[in-house]
């Protein structure tokens, strides 16, 4: 049980992690490592959902994406500049985490690779979401954004709205 503590204090590091790509832009206090993981998992569950119509299946990828970060916890969240100077093998990283939990939890979350993809994309349009928000302050925000690949249906739909909406949705409901 200790283990399963110490796991959870590691998994609260992530609060305190910055999301260190925003800083180029002049941004100084970017959401944590755990607030776009929050985000990334909602929009997993999402996309999981509405490609499969599974609501297990769903589940089960929301929570590979609450933990698709997880190893930020030991090694900070690189940007891609900074992973173009230093390796680290995140992978690895996961799976010794992981260990911290009961064999058989990390065995089940080992069976759910195939999930993989979308959470790839549930991150991907987590961070168009956020660039949006940021971009109203930092228009460069968006350069982020511009090469932004989706592979499921769903998160293609998804990211064009996205792109034309304004994140500031809920004024109408204030002036209604």
């Amino acid at each position: 049980m200790q283990e399963i503590v110490d796991f959870l204090f590691e998994a609260g590091i992530l609060k305190l992690i910055p999301r260190s790509g925003w800083f180029k832009i002049g941004i100084k206090n970017p959401e944590s490592v755990a607030e776009h993981s929050f985000r990334t998992a909602l929009i997993a569950f999402i996309i999981a959902y509405l490609e499969t119509k599974d609501f297990v299946k769903a589940c089960k990828t929301c929570l590979l994406g609450l933990i698709h970060d997880l190893n930020e916890a030991r090694t900070l969240d690189l940007h891609k500049l900074s992973r173009r100077y230093v390796e680290v093998d995140f992978d690895e990283v996961l799976k010794e985490q992981l260990k911290m939990l009961p064999e058989e939890l990390t065995e089940k979350i080992d069976d759910l690779k195939e999930l993989k993809d979308f959470v790839k994309d549930a991150d991907k349009l987590e961070l168009l979401l956020q660039a949006k928000e940021y971009s109203e302050v930092y228009p460069s925000a968006m350069e982020y954004t511009k090469k932004l690949e989706f592979k499921t249906e769903t998160a293609k739909k998804l990211a064009e709205i996205i792109k034309q909406s304004d994140h500031r949705w809920w004024l109408k409901l204030e002036r209604a």
